[in-house]
């Protein structure tokens, strides 16, 4: 019996300890309307469009403050590229081939800060370190640094939470790897909706 009575004590106390941990576990899609551009202007140059940006990813939060808590995650985004090469006018010619691989994939690390904003709208910025997994799209490679700042909104259950989290995102700001002094950026405006779970 006393065994059985100091076992839930410890049990007891050991999930009070994590009810104030400040974590929660969130998942979440969304959706994104996104462009790629030149960083300078080209006149003449190809083109590129992506369409249709889906991202699904989880992310892992944690208080510091009242105020203020830290995220990080993994975000997997995919899309559909369309490219418009640069190809000189042809009488009596084929058609041109080209090699293009229109589905275009990127898997990225979200770490921003929050900044809790009244009782359910909160602000966020930071740093997102991007992989391209794809090759083939006739566009700049997108690894690299870019950032995230947004605004969203948050509901809380006993546990659960609710969130809708609208954002823009810069990619490839310091690139991992030099392509000269033209590259292209992908930027997104997009919303994101979660569902999390607190510890």
């Amino acid at each position: 019996m006393k065994n059985a009575l100091l076992l839930s004590i410890i049990l007891l106390i050991s999930l009070s300890v994590t009810a104030q941990s400040g974590l929660e576990v969130k998942g979440y899609f969304g959706v994104s309307g996104a462009q790629i551009n030149w960083n300078k202007d080209l006149d003449g140059a190809s083109s590129a469009d992506i369409e249709s940006l889906l991202e699904v990813g989880v992310l892992l939060s944690k208080s510091i403050s009242e105020k203020f808590s830290l995220t990080g995650g993994v975000n997997y985004g995919f899309a559909q590229v369309s490219y418009y090469p640069n190809i000189p006018p042809c009488v009596n010619c084929l058609s041109i081939a080209y090699n293009h691989n229109p589905d275009f994939k990127m898997l990225s690390i979200p770490v921003y800060a929050e900044y809790k904003i009244g009782r359910i709208f909160y602000a966020a910025a930071g740093p997102v370190l991007d992989f391209q997994l794809s090759e083939g799209n006739n566009m700049s490679d997108q690894s690299g640094v870019g950032y995230l700042v947004g605004l969203g909104t948050k509901l809380n259950t006993n546990k659960l939470s609710f969130s809708i989290f609208s954002n823009y995102k810069r990619h490839s700001v310091i690139p991992f790897e030099n392509e000269g002094n033209y590259k292209q950026i992908l930027q997104e405006l997009g919303v994101q909706l979660g569902v999390g779970y607190q510890f």
